[in-house]
């Protein structure tokens, strides 16, 4: 089957989507509607949209032109767009049929908050593809508020690779090998960008070496936003905890990735919207506890104090707590972090889910209508 996928190539989604379909067989294009910082899964086609052009006010003029006709060329079997925003967009633009969107999360839970302009486009996206994959029930709700038919719409988690994300029994090794010592060791898991609030990690980090000064901080930086990330700094600078804190920079291996998962004693992930994050699995296959914020996609994978502990979005000192808790009650993060590793081999093995995925292209490739 030939796949037409456009997508962030960046994204650990994109790759392990492309990934999994090169490896079954399929002849994979992806189009790429972000600067490109990694490479493609081998054996996938790309084709660079920015490489165009990435001028703000145009860029999507020309992206829509070049994608139809990249598109139109190519006749796929199937057109998926990963992200009913920018993605969504060109993909619809493009009149291809059939058309799956898959809806992430931020691209319509702050839909209420965008330009009107932003709001159509991503409407009109949803109520013209043939089928949108939700990857959560919170935002099938929402998919489904806006005229949706339930027909062509469907959950279909991401889920993970249990074969690299797993928990290890002893870490002294792994942290060894990443250069960390053996302090209590907390992981900043999302990417440096504002929907992730990490200023508000930044601010949390003195509180808990007030509590607790042996901590250390992993910092992931991938996707970074740079005025972002030097604003981050410079609270760490001024706070004095600079020696407590260590930025990971972007890493491609997986392994690598696991290591660091498996390596922390607690991890972090508290954004101001999300959809069903593959970090936060893979982080919780690993064995180790999250610091989540409160959000109802969240709610389909972990309870309180069962997998993870939730904390209000934007609360500093909720968030500085609930590390302090985890990093004090050893039993409690153990405890965790064991029922972390059980629910995800039960329901996060990414193999199941993108069958699904897969058998929704060919129920879909049997019925082209373009």
């Amino acid at each position: 089957m030939k796949i037409c996928i456009i997508a962030n190539p960046n994204s650990a989604h994109t790759h392990r989507w492309t990934n999994y379909f090169v490896k079954h067989g399929h002849d994979v294009h992806l189009i790429g509607e972000h600067p490109a910082f990694r490479d493609p899964s081998p054996g996938v086609i790309f084709y660079n949209l920015c490489g165009t052009t990435n001028i703000k006010k145009y860029r999507y003029l020309r992206w829509g032109i070049e994608t139809r006709r990249i598109i139109h060329q190519l006749q796929p079997d199937v057109l998926h767009s990963l992200g009913a925003v920018s993605a969504g967009w060109l993909g619809r633009y493009s009149g291809y049929h059939p058309h799956i969107v898959t809806v992430m999360g931020s691209d319509i839970n702050l839909l209420g908050t965008r330009s009107a302009l932003f709001r159509t486009l991503t409407l009109s996206t949803l109520r013209h593809a043939d089928y949108v994959i939700c990857l959560s029930n919170e935002l099938s709700k929402m998919v489904l508020s806006y005229g949706i038919s339930p027909q062509r719409c469907e959950v279909v988690y991401l889920g993970i690779d249990l074969n690299i994300f797993r928990p290890e029994e002893d870490s002294t090794i792994i942290r060894a090998k990443l250069g960390l010592d053996h302090s209590p060791l907390v992981l900043s898991i999302r990417a440096m960008n504002w929907i992730y609030n990490p200023l508000d990690i930044a601010n949390a980090i003195p509180k808990v070496l007030q509590k607790s000064p042996r901590t250390k901080f992993a910092i992931f930086t991938y996707n970074q936003d740079k005025k972002l990330f030097s604003q981050f700094n410079q609270i760490i600078d001024r706070s004095g905890a600079m020696h407590a804190v260590t930025y990971v920079k972007p890493l491609d291996d997986d392994s690598i990735i696991a290591d660091y998962y498996r390596a922390a004693d607690v991890a972090i992930s508290v954004p101001k919207s999300d959809g069903t994050p593959s970090t936060v699995l893979e982080c919780l296959a690993c064995g180790t506890p999250v610091v989540l914020s409160d959000l109802p996609t969240l709610h389909d994978w972990v309870e309180n104090e069962k997998e993870c502990l939730f904390v209000q979005t934007g609360d500093v000192k909720a968030i500085s707590d609930a590390i302090i808790q985890l990093i004090e009650n050893t039993t409690l993060r153990k405890d965790m972090g064991g029922q972390a590793v059980t629910t995800m081999e039960k329901r996060a093995d990414q193999n199941l889910w993108m069958q699904r995925s897969e058998d929704i292209y060919y129920q879909l490739a049997g019925n082209t209508s373009s």
